[in-house]
């Protein structure tokens, strides 16, 4: 079968099963990735071989990863630390829905997951008992503005994988200098989008006493877990003490420098230092946790890294059968008679974006599949990255696990999740690609060897 009408097949299948909301994530995109193969033509036990070793080899990348920033996420939040964090990264601003963006924005990097990041944060982004329909947008700019960083900025498991296969030599100093006032551009471009998509609500639901009604944030109040927030021990940022300032920071400090470290010292790969860094911070923050809570916190938060890894290691698994069956090179082949090269990385993320959900896994199957194509020799690293980061956010929707984790802590219908979350989103996708474009043309003019243009 055309491998075109293979992608479309999968994709209209994948988008059923999410939409019912009746099938577990990882059962649909695993399922997804069986289908794809047996529609490919090929055997259900190669099929079947292929989706073991994806699962096996997203998870050797990202375990560590993922398993450290929770489990550092969830020690600050039992032991009360988190609004020592928020205050401050807050830069005296009282606005909540600029402390939402700016607050996903910063901390999706040391994460390195912007939905462990919003799931952290959503608890303090909405006051208890507000049922103004703009008490939900400071929600949508937390997890606008943790994809946007984690797309762009240098290291995160999105730009690891693009850097390592397409760039492997290039100044990651470059890259950042960049993508980061590009970033930042666009979080203000988005902030103020929403007051425009909220304008024709003002108004509707406010009280004047302060907000009476429900807390819609989680089923049950929040927590990372499920818990209800009162688990959690209060801490009033005005007194805290300096050893409890300490221990918030304490795992981004290290973190941090062990990342100036690798680099500048021991000269590590970029792999190994993301690898080397979160389990610094985890080994920190375990070290400065209480041992009431360090156990308790490190099993709490095992359990959730599982959730959100194997569904992580299921869109692996759709991206080796691509990869394997021969389906990318063919999309790939058909695009470069006809397409523009500068185009070609935008469109061929924003596929595999669409089909199977994850930026992680769509940025390796991006990466994998131009280092390839040979794209990378006549298209300088800049505008070629830039291409890819747009298109894993370009069309964000059913097969996004993040867009049902806003949509579950909103509480909101799917019509206004797309406005608030999809359409942001894709307008931050369009800017990227126009830099990128005007990059191109203006001072990354196509060569023959794009290396030459490296450092």
């Amino acid at each position: 079968m055309d491998a075109v009408a293979v992608l479309i097949i999968t994709l209209v299948f994948i988008t059923v099963l999410a939409f019912s909301r009746k099938v577990p994530i990882f059962l649909t995109l695993f399922s997804g990735a069986v289908l794809m193969g047996l529609l490919a033509g090929f055997g259900y036990e190669q099929v079947i071989n292929w989706t073991i070793k994806g699962i096996g080899s997203t998870f050797t990348g990202f375990a560590v990863v993922i398993l450290s920033g929770i489990v550092i996420v969830r020690l600050l939040y039992d032991q009360g630390l988190l609004d020592i964090i928020i205050s401050g990264l807050s830069f005296g601003t009282k606005d909540r829905d600029i402390n939402a963006g700016i607050l996903g924005y910063i901390l999706a990097v040391p994460t390195t997951c912007c939905m462990t990041t919003y799931m952290m944060l959503a608890p303090a982004m909405k006051k208890e008992g507000d049922i103004n329909p703009k008490s939900n947008r400071p929600l949508y700019l937390l997890a606008v503005g943790s994809i946007i960083s984690y797309v762009l900025i240098f290291p995160t498991p999105v730009t690891i994988p693009i850097i390592t296969a397409l760039a492997p030599e290039y100044s990651i100093f470059n890259l950042d200098a960049i993508t980061i006032p590009l970033s930042l551009g666009i979080l203000v471009i988005i902030m103020l989008l929403f007051r425009f998509l909220y304008r024709s609500t003002k108004g509707n639901g406010e009280e004047k006493d302060g907000n009476k009604g429900v807390n819609k944030v989680g089923d049950t109040g929040g927590d990372i877990n499920g818990e209800t927030a009162e688990s959690a021990e209060p801490v009033r940022t005005e007194k805290t003490a300096a050893n409890l300032k300490l221990r918030a920071w304490a795992p981004f400090i290290v973190m941090i420098a062990t990342t100036l470290a690798g680099f500048f010292i021991f000269h590590l790969s970029h792999i190994i230092i993301m690898q080397t860094i979160m389990l610094a911070g985890l080994i920190t923050a375990l070290a400065l946790a209480p041992a009431d809570i360090r156990m308790k916190s490190f099993s709490e938060g095992t359990k959730f890294a599982g959730l959100i890894l194997f569904d992580l290691c299921a869109a692996g698994a759709i991206g080796r059968v691509i990869r394997e069956s021969g389906l990318a090179s063919g999309i790939t082949d058909s695009m470069i008679p006809v397409l523009p090269d500068i185009l070609i990385p935008f469109i061929v993320t924003a596929i595999f974006a669409i089909a199977q959900g994850s930026r992680v896994t769509t940025a390796v199957i991006a990466s994998e599949i131009i280092a390839a194509s040979g794209l990378a020799a006549t298209i300088h690293p800049i505008p070629m990255i830039l291409m890819i980061a747009a298109g894993t956010c370009f069309v964000v929707f059913f097969t996004d696990p993040y867009f049902w984790l806003v949509q579950k802590t909103t509480g909101d219908d799917i019509k206004t999740v797309l406005k608030n979350y999809t359409l942001p989103l894709a307008v931050a996708a369009v800017i990227i690609f126009v830099v990128a474009l005007l990059l191109t043309a203006f001072f990354f003019p196509y060569v023959e060897d794009a290396a030459l243009l490296m450092g």
